[in-house]
């Protein structure tokens, strides 16, 4: 059972490359995508194992990471108390003739993360009625720097080679100013609703698909300083600018503890263990003496329940920039994080 819930927002900052391996086509190394939709997605285990990396530098305790993160041997026979799923397209950049840019979406993507939303608390009824009547169409705000006014009042958009016709009878202004609240900190967030603009699913897919960045690189011979033969390949980025969410939920650690002592000690929690721990009876304090010393340094450091756990990552991982994929050394996968607490009804939390 998992006793808190939350939401990660990426922001790429720049170009990103989560690997899928190696895969037959004109791409050698391209990104990870839903197989059922094609979708671009972050796989959890990368995720989980770039904060668990970033946690450990900061927090320096090894055991505390172990106990929320889980034993990365396998030595000690307990779980991680944390689950991370994968990481869902939110909001994807594409090229427009009006505005530089403009962050797509569709109404597939909205109703995931509408109900994504709702199994953390956070409930929501603000784009139930944004989606193009054709795909030909497209919904923007009314302050949307996108729009190429016509004649006879006709408005559009350009993205990347098409032109969409604007439904003036919508707007994506409510949808832009909800989303506005869970992102990290970044200027361009601030005018969301102006480049924001909800695509059909189908004009989506194609985006996604083929709006992608494709860089051929090379490899050089380090000992004649060239280019060495049959070392030329093709690697697919995310672009920057996307922004994908994932879902944390997180659950008490027990510590090796029967869930009765557990929650005797998680229920009357004092300021130091030895006070809780006096508060136990004779065979209670026999349970807790087999792994006294872990107990204690997770109870005094507050990191003993879901909701301490929590407010950990949140101290480390709220508008941090960590980095994922396998290309640190060439600046790639530098992305931002928003850590919003879930469990409410609304996004103010």
């Amino acid at each position: 059972m998992f006793e808190e819930k939350s939401i990660l927002i990426f922001y790429a900052e720049t170009p990103v490359h989560m690997g899928a391996g190696q895969a037959v086509s004109y791409v050698d190394l391209p990104i990870q995508r839903e197989r059922h939709t094609n979708f671009p997605v972050l796989w959890s285990s990368g995720i989980k194992g770039v904060i668990r990396e970033f946690a450990e530098r900061r927090w320096k305790s090894k055991e505390k990471v172990n106990t929320i993160f889980g034993p990365e041997d396998g030595s000690e026979q307990y779980a991680s108390c944390i689950s991370i799923t994968d990481a869902k397209i939110l909001l994807y950049p594409v090229r427009s003739v009006r505005g530089i840019f403009a962050w797509i979406s569709c109404p597939l993507v909205l109703k995931k993360f509408k109900e994504d939303l709702r199994s953390v608390g956070i409930k929501n009824e603000f784009f139930q009625d944004l989606i193009p009547s054709t795909d030909g169409n497209v919904i923007i705000s009314t302050d949307s720097v996108l729009n190429i006014k016509e004649e006879k009042d006709k408005n559009v958009v350009a993205l990347e080679e098409f032109i969409f016709s604007v439904e003036s009878e919508k707007n994506a202004d409510s949808l832009a100013n909800f989303i506005k609240k869970f992102m990290p900190d970044n200027p361009f967030i601030n005018n969301l609703s102006k480049h924001i603009a909800v695509v059909s699913d189908n004009t989506f897919k194609y985006f996604v698909s083929y709006a992608v960045e494709i860089r051929t690189r090379i490899k050089i011979n380090q000992t004649t300083g060239t280019v060495e033969e049959k070392a030329l390949f093709s690697e697919e980025f995310i672009p920057s600018e996307s922004i994908f969410y994932s879902l944390v939920f997180i659950a008490d650690p027990y510590l090796g503890l029967d869930k009765e002592i557990y929650d005797k000690l998680k229920n009357k929690k004092e300021k130091q263990f030895d006070n809780a721990y006096n508060n136990l009876n004779n065979d209670e304090k026999n349970k807790v003496n087999k792994n006294k010393e872990r107990i204690e340094r997770a109870y005094n450091g507050n990191y003993f329940t879901a909701k301490e756990i929590k407010e950990s990552l949140k101290s480390i991982l709220d508008n941090a920039l960590i980095q994922l994929g396998g290309d640190e050394t060439i600046g790639k996968g530098f992305m931002k994080i928003k850590f919003h607490n879930g469990g409410k009804d609304d996004a103010n939390n």
